[in-house]
């Protein structure tokens, strides 16, 4: 395990990606994620790492640094699936301005989650054939996919097109079923 010096002075050369559910302060990494049994089972090598009811979130001494990048990816995805509010698609993007690859991954992101609900990173990982570490770490700025945003945004447009193209199918065959509406 690291002291935590070690761990602010890894934290300097090589922060963690900017994420709005896992972060480091100067005393701890904050997740916030509610408390569940998963995420209690990934921190479990991480000595000292522990809910807070308080502040609603999990606080992982620096030393658990090392650890907490290995699971980053997961405990995105999970802390992201617990967010309530659905994305409004019309709504202004919160990136830096010119990220044009920050921007990819929202929109990415914005329509998987329109797609597939709370579970849309490994349903969105398996629709397009991808592999889904790996489009995790590019979904949280770390790491590269094995292709281009702008292929990966291709292919989101294209599946969703297809997944509109079969509910239309299927609301179509549905009414001839029902018969005529009053």
């Amino acid at each position: 395990m690291l002291s935590d010096d070690e761990a602010r002075a890894r934290l300097l050369i090589h922060p963690l990606p900017p994420n709005p559910w896992v972060y480091a302060t100067d005393q701890a990494i904050v997740i916030k994620a509610e408390y569940t049994d998963t995420i209690e089972r990934l921190l479990r090598w991480a000595p000292k790492a522990r809910w807070s009811a308080r502040q609603r979130c999990w606080l992982v001494p620096l030393s658990g640094l090392e650890l907490v990048r290995s699971i980053l990816p997961e405990l995105s995805r999970l802390a992201e699936a617990m967010q309530e509010a659905p994305p409004d698609p019309g709504a202004e993007p919160t990136v830096p301005e010119g990220d044009a690859d920050a921007l990819a991954r929202k929109w990415f992101r914005d329509a998987a989650r329109l797609l597939f609900g709370s579970d849309w990173q490994r349903d969105t990982a398996r629709a397009l054939g991808r592999d889904e570490a790996a489009l995790a770490c590019w979904l949280i700025g770390e790491g590269v996919v094995e292709a281009a945003p702008e292929i990966l945004l291709g292919e989101m447009l294209a599946l969703m097109r297809r997944r509109v193209a079969d509910i239309s199918a299927a609301a179509d065959v549905l009414a001839q079923r029902i018969g005529p509406q009053s």
